[in-house]
């Protein structure tokens, strides 16, 4: 009795000095990028308009806060939006394809000029992030693949961007919430490339764990395209798969499937819109990063913001902000719970050995943005000031430091 005495004397005095000597070597000046030791560091970024580090309002406060803050940058362009590569009028044939590359390589320049880790967002999506006449014209699927390797040579070649950017998000959002994969059709949520067609499973999973049969072929002619042309990091991302279930096991089997045929894969990532009304289960995200690192790939956070669970069906919202936020009390509680997301979702990232880590911007209200609008789910006021997240991120590197 008297030994588990002294043994909890001893525990309470051994966390009562570590905390003094945290208080005394956390430094809250600091910047992310100063503790963030062997993680990449980025936050997403653009050429102009919201987020905007090259020009236009408030470009020059993101560059300096950028510059300040992280050692890496997401370079968002996408098929038809923010600079698409895609042309807007349907070309008459399919070797008339002209893209549009120059958005996404002045960003990669000015990475380069500063040192920057650089990853891209992204090149193959669902429809919706096509032009519309995409996904309404009947290609064979000859003509599919012709389409899909001409553009990977053009947006790789182009400024030479194969061998500047670090790594690549090459596919995005192409399952369903069950793990199932997303139908092929014209519908936005669609996927035209499935139209390329399916091969069979050879992931060597069975039962619970073998959620498909069959899977698209067009990821691993994407893959297989990216490879010949560039050495940067290829990686596969989607949402609602960081803590585990069936849309993450249909992931893992993909994964599981490709590497099995050597079809070039290097990373996966989870997007991380989350929310503040739940309780996320941390042990799972731990467990489901290291069950992805086991089988050669590695794991990066892509998309971090917290915000409000105002979701609805098909991405769009259900509800307004003012109708979660009645007065100053529920603000100081949603924040409150906002920092603790951030602290343990970095934390947690960082013991499991996450290699890349990226926000989904940084300043809440940004200009021209209504994605998560008013709901203040970033780690900077709207007057650049930081919020107590901030600190929360900064506490959260520094404590996992393992040197």
């Amino acid at each position: 009795m008297v030994d588990n005495i002294k043994f909890l004397i001893f525990c309470n005095l051994f966390f009562f000095i570590n905390e003094i000597l945290f208080c005394q070597n956390f430094d809250k000046s600091k910047s992310l990028k100063f503790y963030s030791e062997g993680t990449v560091i980025t936050t997403q970024v653009r050429s102009e308009r919201n987020k905007a580090i090259l020009r236009g309002p408030g470009s020059k406060e993101n560059r300096d806060f950028v510059l300040s803050n992280y050692n890496g940058i997401q370079m968002s362009v996408y098929p038809a939006w923010d600079f698409g590569f895609w042309p807007k009028i349907k070309p008459k044939s399919v070797n008339d394809f002209i893209y549009n590359v120059e958005g996404l390589s002045e960003l990669v320049n000015w990475g380069i000029d500063n040192n920057m880790y650089l990853i891209h967002h992204c090149l193959f999506f669902p429809n919706k992030y096509f032009p519309k006449w995409f996904s309404k014209t009947n290609y064979t699927n000859e003509e599919l693949i012709i389409i899909l390797e001409n553009y990977v040579d053009e947006v790789l070649n182009y400024n030479n961007n194969k061998d500047k950017i670090d790594a690549l998000n090459v596919i995005n959002e192409i399952f369903d919430k069950n793990g199932k994969y997303r139908l092929s059709g014209n519908e936005e949520e669609d996927v035209k490339w499935m139209d390329i067609g399916f091969e069979d499973d050879q992931s060597g999973l069975n039962g619970e764990k073998k959620i498909n049969d069959k899977h698209p072929i067009f990821v691993r002619k994407v893959l297989e395209k990216s490879r010949s042309l560039s050495n940067a990091k290829l990686e596969i991302r989607d949402y609602n798969i960081a803590f585990g279930g069936k849309k993450a096991d249909g992931l893992y089997q993909l994964i599981k499937h490709l590497k099995n045929l050597n079809i070039p894969i290097d990373a996966i990532g989870f997007q991380c819109h989350l929310n503040t009304n739940i309780d996320y289960n941390y042990d799972n995200m731990y467990n489901n990063i290291k069950r992805f690192q086991k089988i050669g790939v590695e794991v990066y956070i892509t998309e971090l913001d917290v915000g409000m669970n105002l979701w609805g069906g098909q991405g769009k919202t259900k509800k307004k902000v003012s109708d979660l936020m009645k007065d100053e009390n529920d603000w100081i509680e949603y924040f409150k719970k906002q920092n603790i997301i951030y602290y343990n979702i970095i934390k947690t990232a960082r013991i499991a050995d996450v290699k890349l880590i990226s926000d989904w911007g940084f300043r809440d209200d940004n200009p021209y943005s209504n994605w998560r609008k008013n709901q203040k789910a970033w780690i900077l006021n709207y007057d650049y000031s930081k919020k107590q997240a901030y600190y929360e991120i900064l506490r959260a590197l520094y404590e996992t430091q393992k040197n």
